[in-house]
């Protein structure tokens, strides 16, 4: 059942009913659809075009880890689901289906998993893998056993080295490096400014009383936010691009007599009047400005804020 439709990309979330015809697949979880990942679907896109296949990614929701490990080690993740959407649709594949993630499924062999889904449900006549992915119950499966798996079938993998990489590239290093602030290394890796989308709901309109309305950004609580400071953003509201200038604050707020309890995300989009509460909104962190700083007051926050402005306005890139 197709339940999402992207411009050409369409996106199944009911697997139970799928009856795909003839496929080139990608799996993974493809939390920040990094380089790594982009280089597996462009292979993927490629072999679908020259083999007259449809190109599938198949990616998993929640994240295995916060199935698996909800009050442990679960990360949090770079991308929202729809955010990770928009990423797939952006590499080029024809398809995305999500596969939800539970114990069930953690459960389940790499046989079954492989003939029961990737070349049952989806048809797969090729798939494309990392040298180091592993599938299955505990990640059992890796290259070696898939090819054992496939040798009588009429699936063909192959195998993606990439280390063809400039370096080595990880979920695990691009969130270390966003939670230091180091964008210029998180942006490298990911090959894109990193996301940040949600709601835009009601504040305490602090901002207004100094000059510098704010949109109040509501964040999934698993969603990974960048060190605590100033940023400068591109802001992209409604259906269009991203058209606007803006500053966003990550933190608690300390100016206040009592800190806020849970990190906030506000922003201050440029020249800028509408009406946007209740809406969705993205923002593209494109440069870290300063770290979040204490005031003694109100008036001294409206100086920096002043200070923080001119210095986005005077990055040209």
């Amino acid at each position: 059942m197709i339940t999402t439709i992207l411009s050409d990309l369409a996106v199944y979330r009911d697997i139970s009913n799928l009856n795909f015809e003839r496929t080139a697949v990608a799996v993974g979880s493809f939390d920040g659809v990094h380089c790594g990942h982009q280089m597996l679907l462009r292979r993927v896109a490629g072999l679908a075009v020259r083999h007259h296949l449809r190109s599938v990614a198949l990616t998993f929701w929640p994240h295995p880890r916060q199935v698996l490990d909800p009050v442990g080690d679960a990360p949090l993740l770079l991308n929202t689901l729809g955010e990770k959407i928009a990423l797939l649709e952006q590499a080029g594949v024809d398809d995305v289906v999500v596969y939800p993630f539970d114990k069930t499924l953690a459960q389940m062999q790499a046989a079954g998993f492989i003939r029961d889904v990737v070349a049952g449900k989806l048809d797969a006549r090729c798939l494309v893998v990392g040298r180091d992915h592993h599938f299955g119950k505990d990640r059992g499966g890796n290259v070696q056993r898939l090819s054992k798996l496939i040798a009588h079938s009429d699936l063909r993998v192959e195998v993606v080295d990439l280390k063809m990489l400039a370096r080595k590239i990880s979920s695990s290093a691009i969130r270390k490096a966003l939670s230091c602030g180091d964008l210029p290394l998180a942006g490298e890796m990911l090959g894109y400014e990193y996301l940040i989308s949600g709601k835009v709901v009601a504040g305490n309109h602090l901002g207004r009383t100094i000059g510098y309305p704010t949109a109040n950004i509501e964040t999934p609580s698993y969603k990974l936010l960048p060190r605590e400071g100033v940023y400068r953003v591109r802001v992209k509201t409604g259906t269009g691009g991203f058209d606007r200038l803006g500053m966003m604050y990550i933190g608690r707020r300390p100016v206040l007599k009592q800190k806020d309890a849970t990190i906030r995300v506000e922003v201050n989009i440029f020249d800028f009047g509408q009406e946007i509460y209740g809406q969705e909104i993205t923002l593209a962190v494109t440069h870290r400005i300063r770290d979040d700083i204490e005031f003694e007051d109100m008036g001294q926050l409206s100086e920096q804020l002043y200070r923080d402005k001119q210095n986005i306005l005077s990055i040209s890139s």
